[in-house]
């Protein structure tokens, strides 16, 4: 066949001179991500402030500090009494054992815990992301764009406004994983699969274990595609040494958080999230992404958010959709959705591209949820997943692909960029390669100005807010899609330089992400300012302990925030969890559409006299022979349960139940709560019938450690209205007894005729194993770093290692 191809074209002496590519290091990159990111979170940093979040501030911070009280002490926090009638701190451990909080601690209070951790975590998402960029075989200045791009997404800048700490951090290790795997596998070296094998057990130390799924799915799908995109598949011997050291890695993770799988497996049965096969399809995609969440990944504001400031004001338009409540955006800025543009025409004979595109597809049908019918296949075949409610939360994934595909096309635009300039200067330009493409997504991101914002004043959209509405959003887009298209362009015409490319792409993309990101990083009053003593709390401390108080929900505005009365050691018998255990949930009333609506507390005064709750909240008014108004406060009237049983008492009948059968045994109409105990158990109690003269005075009550005195004219049972669970052990006089499930949910011990010392113990012997576990894995991966460090000083200096070609 003649060959009809153009002659190739011959050099001229009017080429421009190659540039060298900006030099962007590893660490000065990584200088500069965390640089900002203190910059960004400094304000958090103050003194007499506080970092802002919606879950944080009224219930994790609480958890964080008494954690912190417990460590201080010597002790592995355990058992939290101050909510749901007692809860094991491991059934919600969230970032307990992750090691920043012990470096937060080192510095200085708990209010510091937050920014110190967003700090670093917003710091590794940057890098991480420069370093997958480079491995991927992009030029430095790229890579070190792109990890600006992700270090400010939208997904990861918002969810500090809720204080997702453990969402954060998973997030952030998804590109460092995805570097680390793809060097192991690439090399069939030990040290990544390391790194990966480090990562994968931080991600799982936040024990936010719906994102650590989709993070372990994502990776897994990586590893299968680089096995055979690499051709490992094709030496078996190459491709079993790398499985294994694969799969090494993803067990060394799960063994370096076992401090919290080993005692939480335990847990899953008592827990409400531990039901066989879920909690039904609805409940798994209760919060599922809306169609229109894909418009905010270019326009925020066309989606909204419920993000108020502290004055109430709105500061995001109010959210249009589905959700009752939405506290994030998926805005990813302008420059990554022009780029994607462009990778349409210019990517799209790259294989990584079009893999990380399969993989975006995926996370957007996982994140779409209920609204697709994909996620019916999801859910049927996916292990694990009928566990979770917010499909949502696989967005991140979506985010980061979309991201990388970003990053795969400014490379290969740097490198048509560099052909364009080795030819003649005066040569027409090859098809293709003139860019036409950015000026089309500019003027299409102009023109779609106008038709969005009428659209958005026909809908009459963002109406009450202090944001911009989207009309405005569509205008802001319109702008840094302008800006970004426009320093693209005069950086591949040649007008400026990769340097200054970079620095104007850099400033377009940190300015584009901060202005919306900002809006979900707000600060307040210091905790010694913000939960101070109310007049509500300083009553309730004055009265004799241990006792719960009550405030119903919806129904009471105190307290302010919801666990804050445990700073000063009042139980709740509700509280801000998410994880309590069943058997206490169905207690006070499990719900049909919640964990609980306390419909068995607040209809029968019997359910209330046993579970020890002295003290009801309310803010108005109530007119009920049993509650006798007590105080008066500024937010709220504190009513007195005159039938509330004691926290311990001696019951004067004991009767035996067969499992399960307490509970519809408390709701007969003839069960009296001042006599009668169920306890749970197929043996005989010794417990004899008959008049029973004798008291039960608390002696001692920490959160690890209750003693009871007792004083029995005969054998009685000894009822501890605190949540029975497997880990609590008890002696009477020294001597072992049988905690005994009393009452559905709480404990019962048998105590002999005369005066006894009953001590409670609570002490988990999985979780002691599993903190032992994780302290020698973390022994071994420091010593293993600095295995590593000593052998690279060891080595001549020498450039950089050249990339993978896998962006070429």
């Amino acid at each position: 066949m003649k060959n009809t191809a153009p002659p190739p074209r011959r050099a001229s002496t009017l080429a421009a001179p190659a540039e060298t590519d900006p030099g962007i290091g590893a660490g000065v990159a990584a200088a500069i991500y965390f640089a900002l990111a203190l910059i960004y979170f400094l304000p958090a940093f103050l003194p007499g402030r506080h970092i802002f979040g919606t879950d944080y501030t009224v219930s994790s911070f609480f958890y964080l500090d008494f954690i912190s009280e417990r460590t201080a002490a010597g002790t592995l926090p355990g058992w939290v009494p101050y909510v749901y009638g007692g809860v094991p701190l491991f059934s919600n451990p969230g970032s307990t054992y992750y090691p920043v909080r012990w470096l937060a601690d080192a510095i200085g209070p708990t209010r510091l815990f937050f920014p110190i951790l967003f700090w670093i975590q917003f710091g590794i998402a940057g890098w991480g992301m420069y370093l997958l960029g480079r491995e991927l075989g992009c030029r430095r200045w790229v890579a070190f764009v792109i990890g600006l791009a992700f270090q400010w997404t939208g997904i990861l800048t918002s969810w500090v406004y809720a204080g997702h700490d453990g969402r954060i951090i998973v997030a952030s290790f998804i590109p460092l994983l995805f570097y680390f795997l793809h060097s192991g596998i690439r090399t069939a070296r030990l040290a990544p699969f390391a790194g990966a094998a480090a990562t994968v057990g931080m991600a799982l130390l936040s024990f936010q274990i719906q994102n650590a799924y989709y993070l372990l799915l994502a990776a897994l799908i990586w590893s299968v595609f680089l096995l055979i995109s690499l051709r490992v598949h094709r030496e078996p011997s190459r491709l079993a040494k790398t499985v294994a050291m694969g799969i090494g890695a993803v067990a060394f993770g799960f063994v370096l958080a076992s401090v919290n799988f080993l005692p939480f497996q335990d847990y899953v049965s008592q827990s409400p999230r531990g039901m066989t096969g879920g909690r039904g399809y609805e409940f798994s995609t209760s919060y599922s992404m809306p169609w229109r969440g894909i418009a905010g990944i270019a326009v925020p504001e066309q989606v909204g958010a419920n993000i108020q400031n502290d004055r109430g004001e709105y500061v995001f338009p109010v959210y249009r959709g589905e959700n009752a409540f939405r506290l994030h955006t998926e805005y990813l800025g302008a420059l990554v959705v022009v780029l994607f543009a462009l990778g349409v025409y210019y990517s799209r004979r790259n294989r990584y591209w079009w893999f990380f595109a399969g993989l975006g597809l995926f996370a957007l049908t996982m994140s779409l949820g209920g609204n697709t019918p994909l996620y019916r296949l999801y859910w049927a075949v996916l292990p694990g997943l009928k566990r979770f409610r917010a499909p949502d939360l696989a967005y991140y994934v979506l985010g980061f692909s979309l991201i990388c595909m970003a990053a795969i096309t400014l490379e290969r635009l740097a490198q048509l960029r560099e052909a364009r300039a080795a030819r003649r200067v005066a040569a027409d330009p090859e098809p293709g390669e003139n860019m036409v493409g950015i000026l089309v997504a500019v003027g299409v991101g102009i023109a779609v100005v106008g038709a969005g914002a009428f659209g958005a004043a026909a809908a009459g959209m963002a109406e009450g807010t202090s944001g911009l509405t989207p009309a405005q959003g569509w205008m802001r887009f319109a702008f840094f899609a302008a800006a970004a298209g426009g320093a693209l362009w005069m950086w591949w015409t040649r007008k400026v330089t990769s340097l200054v490319a970079m620095l104007l792409l850099s400033l377009v993309t940190v300015a584009d992400l901060w202005i919306v990101g900002k809006k979900f990083f707000q600060t307040m009053d210091a905790p010694e300012i913000a939960y101070a003593e109310d007049d509500v709390t300083a009553f309730l401390r004055q009265q004799r302990r241990p006792f719960r108080y009550f405030p119903i929900e919806g129904q009471s505005a105190w307290p302010r925030f919801k666990n804050g009365p445990m700073w000063y050691d009042l139980e709740n018998a509700a509280g801000e969890h998410g994880n309590q255990l069943q058997r206490y949930n169905e207690l006070a009333g499990a719900g049909e559409r919640s964990m609980v609506d306390f419909h068995n507390f607040t209809g029968d005064p019997r359910f209330m006299a046993v579970a020890n709750i002295r003290y009801v909240v309310l803010s108005a008014e109530l007119q009920v022979p049993w509650l006798r108004e007590v105080f008066r406060g500024q937010q709220a009237i504190v009513y007195e349960n005159t039938l509330a049983l004691p926290r311990a008492y001696l019951a004067e009948r004991a009767v035996p139940v067969a499992d399960k059968a307490a509970l519809p045994a408390m709701q007969d109409s003839a069960w009296n709560p001042l006599t009668t105990a169920f306890v749970e158990t197929s043996r005989p109690l010794g417990v004899p019938q008959g008049p029973l003269q004798g008291n039960a005075q608390v002696t001692r009550y920490e959160p690890d450690r209750v003693s009871v005195q007792t004083t029995a004219s005969r054998p009685a049972l000894l009822v501890l209205a605190d949540n029975w669970y497997k880990d609590w052990h008890a002696t009477v006089d020294g001597r072992p007894v049988e905690i005994l499930r009393t009452n559905h949910a709480f404990r019962g011990v048998v105590v002999p005729q005369g005066t006894h010392t009953v001590e409670f113990r609570f002490h988990s012997a999985q979780l002691y194993n599993g903190f032992y576990i994780y302290l020698a894995g973390m022994a071994l991966l420091a010593l293993y770093g600095v295995f590593l460090l000593v052998r690279a000083r060891r080595r001549p200096r020498g450039e950089d290692a050249e990339p993978a070609p896998a962006a070429a």
